[in-house]
């Protein structure tokens, strides 16, 4: 008589029930299902340096990754970067953006969405994890999923917690929980017994999976050792004596959760969306915020934390995507089978601004058609992405979030591809008034920020450093890599322009 189990068989001990992950048993079973698919949003705070982020000059097929994508060289076949996401509108500190768009919401965010959708047979419909606490003053900040009734819902940050509240039942006794150093001690008889039955490969498979429940454990109470500094010496305490660790450790948790099935949806914030964390494990003292509003706070010095962290961030994306990887899913790795969207709320990080939000999907070849940058000719809502991605998901909406249209180009090349249209380029002055036609461009180098250019036919180079204010009020970066004509207030020096002021500003379609 063949031995089989089901896809949602657990090993169980005295207050323990541990799931399993896919093995090749289960599919002896008519009754298993194939490989589930999966869905993981990781949060990046306080939008981006563009020069640093924006890749330049790339097609579909043939693009290189910018300065700040560059961890994720090793993984560039397994992904779909999008352009051109987001539209005029000044995206504000709101956590929403990233998940409902840029209105407050009245229905659940996407992940919920799809949490609905796949996640019900599941212990855990979804998983709602972040590194910062509630930002009081603005609330918003501090969430990015939301319930059908447009409500918070709450995120946890601590790893340990996270970790039982998956793989140990609630136990009263305190005592009792500290004996219990490992659950496996809790489970070894029927693991022994269900190791005795199954083949070589599933006993493989088995002993990764027992390896890695170990080595997680101990990666979380070392995370925890208490350090003997007497914290009343502090002054001011910092948000995270460890956040690289900290982050580490609940990635980990993050793919034994998608992995044994305990969960197929789960979204991470690496910090609110306006997050005042300190790096100081990179050596950076000043608050991430504070860092972001890179040109009001201009210095080299700063601008260069301020990639340091969001390079970081990146780092962590890479490291998700490495561990999902190694892990068996059926007939591929658990990467195949979950697509993860990684992204902001917004995009200039000094602007709030609402256009060229970064938006990367990684993983999940067998949801959505990856190694491909897509840049859509016109801006698209976060929203007509959101309906998008349900889609992979066999989620049909009319509308999502009160919009209507969904984008396309996540499987194919059917959508209307950015060319930077060839215009007549020119820069002359009537009346007192500068008219000015061409490309603007944002300069790619740390130590000039507030700086633009456009390259036009009749002068050696025009350069635009305006303020902060008329930065904003014109928002100047929502136009950049675009065709325009502006009319602006400057001087001319031996053919070099210097605009110091934009009075109006228009893209030319």
């Amino acid at each position: 008589m063949s031995y089989k189990i089901s896809r949602r068989s657990f090993l169980s001990g005295v207050g323990v029930a541990m799931p399993l992950p896919y093995l090749n048993l289960m599919a002896k079973n008519s009754k298993a299902p194939k490989a589930q698919k999966r869905f993981l949003a990781l949060f990046k705070p306080n939008g981006v340096h563009p020069p640093t982020w924006a890749i330049q000059n790339g097609k579909e097929k043939q693009f290189d990754l910018s300065a700040l994508m560059r961890p994720l060289q090793p993984y560039k076949n397994d992904l779909l970067i999008l352009d051109n996401i987001g539209n005029k509108h000044q995206a504000s500190h709101h956590g929403y953006n990233f998940l409902c768009g840029n209105q407050r919401p009245k229905e659940a965010s996407l992940d919920q969405v799809i949490a609905k959708e796949i996640g019900n047979d599941t212990n855990v419909r979804s998983l709602e994890l972040t590194t910062e606490g509630i930002f009081t003053n603005q609330p918003d900040c501090s969430y990015i999923s939301y319930d059908d009734k447009g409500r918070y819902v709450p995120r946890e940050s601590d790893p340990q917690l996270v970790f039982d509240k998956l793989f140990r039942s609630p136990l009263n006794n305190v005592k009792r929980r500290q004996e219990m150093t490992s659950i496996l001690d809790g489970v070894k008889d029927n693991a022994s017994f269900l190791k005795r039955r199954v083949g070589k490969e599933d006993q493989e498979t088995l002993d990764e999976y027992y390896t890695i429940i170990r080595e997680t454990e101990i990666k979380l109470a070392n995370s925890k050792k208490n350090k003997a500094i007497d914290s009343s010496s502090f002054i001011r305490p910092q948000a995270s004596t460890n956040l690289d660790e900290q982050v580490t450790a609940m990635m980990d948790i993050m793919a034994l959760a998608l992995w044994t099935d305990t969960t197929r949806v789960s979204t991470y914030m690496l910090g609110n969306d306006n997050s005042r964390l300190i790096f100081d494990f990179l050596g950076i003292q000043e608050q991430h915020h504070w860092l972001s509003h890179f040109f009001r706070n201009f210095s080299i010095g700063n601008i260069t934390k301020l990639n340091k962290i969001n390079y970081w961030h990146l780092q962590k994306f890479a490291y998700m995507m490495s561990r999902l990887q190694g892990l068996k899913d059926g007939n591929g790795t658990l990467l195949d089978n979950t697509l993860i969207y990684f992204g902001s709320g917004m995009g200039h990080s000094d602007t709030h601004a609402g256009s060229r939000i970064p938006a990367v999907l990684a993983g999940g070849k067998n949801i959505v058609k990856t190694g491909r940058y897509i840049n859509h000719a016109q801006g698209q809502d976060p929203r007509a992405l959101h309906m998008a991605i349900m889609q992979q998901y066999g989620i049909k909406r009319d509308s999502y979030q009160g919009y209507s249209q969904s984008m396309t180009g996540l499987n194919d090349s059917n959508y209307d591809h950015f060319v930077t249209k060839q215009i007549d380029t020119f820069i002359k002055e009537e009346n007192g008034t500068i008219k000015i036609q061409g490309t603007l461009q944002q300069s790619p180098n740390i130590d000039t920020p507030r700086l633009h250019t456009m390259k036009v036919a009749n002068a050696k180079s025009v350069k635009i450093e305006v303020s902060f204010g008329n930065f904003n009020k014109v928002n100047l970066a929502y136009y950049c890599t675009r065709n325009v004509y502006i009319e602006a207030k400057g001087k001319l020096d031996k053919g070099h322009w210097m605009i110091t002021e934009v009075t109006k500003i228009e893209e030319l379609k």
